[in-house]
């Protein structure tokens, strides 16, 4: 598997605070079959230290860490990018960087932002040379039963993660259909950890992965679990998916509680 989503670089935000809980996260995530680790701290809203020497020099710490210590993973670098209404002014500045230097930029959103800001939003990432990914989308729930906005937003060009947690967890019941809603209708093309430390916010990519195995098939779970990671890497194009007009029914199905309550 790869993480394409992290936040195991220690000291830069609410993730990882010291480089012993880096290393802590980084074992764990070999111990459970990862093989390459992006790491993403958040540029923009949330973050603790948005200057870039620090994370070059955290990064560095750490990668001569994992060679000391012989622990058999590759550590590329990259961003969570907060994009809101000023997202013109971020994408055009270069602020951040894209994950393991490719095309590829992971973004995210405030959850009560206007819905339209995100299509528009993809729209200037693209337009820029970019492929913006939206990082975990089961947060907004503005998606939940807007098809048409998941369409537009996907039509620009976009990718989804999906946090591996929102697939174990079935305690929030909407974001779990959602979620699943997805997965079956293959609109997502990562599988991510988003994790930031042991306890609260842990990995869970390898329960992921077995459940979607289970419910999809190993095909798709590969694919999105690791293949798709290997495009990022590579910094190798591929067509983000498609919303297909037949699931009106699906989704209607799914989200008729909405309504009701």
């Amino acid at each position: 598997m790869i993480d394409m989503h992290s936040h195991i670089l220690f000291g830069v935000d609410d993730g990882a605070k010291v480089i012993g809980d880096s290393l802590v996260l980084i074992e764990e995530e070999v111990r459970k079959g990862v093989s390459h680790i992006i790491l993403t701290p958040h540029n923009g809203k949330g973050c603790v230290n948005l200057h870039p020497e620090l994370v070059n020099e955290n990064f560095k710490m750490l990668n001569n860490q994992i060679v000391e210590k012989n622990i058999k993973v590759n550590l590329y670098l990259g961003n969570e990018v907060y994009l809101g209404k000023n997202y013109c002014e971020t994408i055009w500045q270069e602020s951040f960087y894209t994950l393991a230097d490719s095309d590829y930029i992971l973004i995210e959103f405030g959850i009560v932002d206007t819905p339209n800001i995100i299509p528009e939003a993809c729209y200037e990432a693209v337009i820029k040379g970019y492929i913006p990914i939206l990082a975990h989308v089961e947060r907004y729930e503005f998606l939940y039963d807007n098809k048409q906005l998941i369409s537009d937003i996907l039509s620009e060009g976009a990718h989804f993660q999906i946090n591996a947690s929102s697939i174990t967890d079935k305690q929030n019941k909407e974001s779990n259909k959602f979620v699943h809603y997805l997965l079956k209708e293959r609109l997502v093309s990562f599988v991510s950890s988003d994790v930031h430390n042991s306890g609260t916010r842990g990995f869970h990519l390898d329960e992921a992965y077995c459940i979607v195995r289970r419910l999809y098939g190993e095909l798709y779970a590969n694919k999105i679990f690791c293949l798709n990671q290997q495009n990022i890497i590579m910094n190798k194009y591929f067509d983000s998916p498609e919303l297909v007009c037949s699931t009106d029914g699906v989704m209607l199905k799914i989200f008729s509680r909405r309504s009701l309550l």
